[in-house]
């Protein structure tokens, strides 16, 4: 293959997830060349090049953006981060895949879609949570042919002891922003499902409210992301939605959606089995058609679409999801979310 042919790659903050996913399947695609990587050491940056092939390493991401011999960034850093190095690459003619989740914030958020709306003919998305793979295509096909009847409600429980423990980077604001627990991972799934909500009405409630920090000495760090988190409100397709998220239930490991209409009711867990029942049945295992499973190939998606955008096809074909406007949709929520518990009252989306 010729080298115009290639997508050259550099990767900022290539991780566990990274190493895990994106990395083995970029290169079992076998026209994606390694460039360069830009983790926080050198030493790091040197590991992953020399087990993965990377031509060269930058010890600055600035310098890796500002590369002429690279196409597409891959941003594997915490979400603090994503707006400045996104925006950055945007400007710098590459295409961005961006860890999710999306940014900090909804003012980072915005700066992320505005950047890539500034810059149309390049490719921007985030990577999607693995639960929506591989049932998606059925979930979508089972909503749209009615086979639940008139949706009545939707109800999401994600309980487990995941903030129990010693202090984390997902718990610490400076890294984290406004996001919590699995919130954003299923307010996007939601969106995609059933759309987004039109208002809400949001509890957080914070036990632990220090740790000792690992990076100050073991000095008490004051925790400001809440460990419990109630949702109550109406999606704009007019169904009632209610949310029950805790990373203090010990115990538990319970993570699934329940969508209920007047026909049957729907139940799809985060591990990837999805259930069904008719009226007057219990909850069972189903089998989705092959026809209707599509496996995990964000990878392939993102480099796929790169080359459609060489060829001139336009953006709304290029068939990536999410992208930086379905990541906005789920920022506008959090920052809903953090509102309406902070004023305690109900928050329009």
């Amino acid at each position: 293959m010729q080298n115009e042919d290639l997508v050259r790659v550099g990767f900022i903050g290539a991780g566990a997830i990274c190493e895990q996913r994106h990395l083995p399947n970029l290169k079992a695609l076998g026209h994606v060349a390694f460039v360069s990587v830009c983790n926080r050491s050198e030493q790091s940056s040197t590991r992953i090049a020399e087990k993965w092939g990377f031509k060269d390493i930058d010890n600055d991401w600035r310098e890796l953006i500002a590369r002429d011999d690279i196409d597409a960034v891959f941003i594997g850093t915490w979400p603090y981060t994503h707006a400045e190095m996104a925006v950055a690459a945007l400007e710098a003619g590459k295409h961005v895949f961006c860890q999710a989740r999306m940014a900090a914030n909804l003012e980072q958020a915005t700066q992320m879609l505005e950047a890539a709306d500034a810059h149309g003919h390049l490719v921007d998305m985030i990577c999607p949570p693995p639960h929506r793979m591989p049932y998606e295509p059925y979930i979508k096909q089972v909503l749209a042919d009615g086979v639940l009847g008139d949706l009545r409600e939707v109800r999401l429980v994600c309980r487990n002891a995941g903030d129990v423990g010693e202090l984390n980077w997902r718990q610490r604001t400076e890294y984290s922003g406004q996001q919590i627990m699995q919130v954003g991972i299923w307010a996007e799934t939601l969106n995609a499902w059933l759309g987004e909500y039109e208002e809400l009405r949001a509890e957080f409630e914070s036990p632990i409210d220090v740790k000792p920090d690992p990076e100050n000495d073991g000095v008490d760090y004051e925790l400001h992301i809440p460990q419990v988190v109630k949702l109550v409100g109406w999606l704009k397709c007019g169904v009632f939605i209610q949310e029950d998220h805790s990373g203090i239930a010990i115990g538990e490991n319970a993570n699934h959606l329940t969508i209920t209409g007047d026909k049957g009711a729907m139940r799809i867990h985060y591990e990837g089995d999805v259930e069904m029942a008719k009226v007057g049945e219990m909850f069972h295992t189903v089998g989705p058609p092959v026809s209707l499973q599509r496996d995990w190939q964000v990878e392939k998606d993102f480099i796929d679409a790169i080359y459609l955008s060489r060829e001139g096809v336009p953006a709304c074909d290029w068939g990536v999801s999410p992208d930086f406007a379905e990541g906005y949709k789920y920022m506008k929520k959090m920052d809903a979310i953090w509102r309406a518990a902070q004023s305690n009252e109900v928050v329009i989306v």
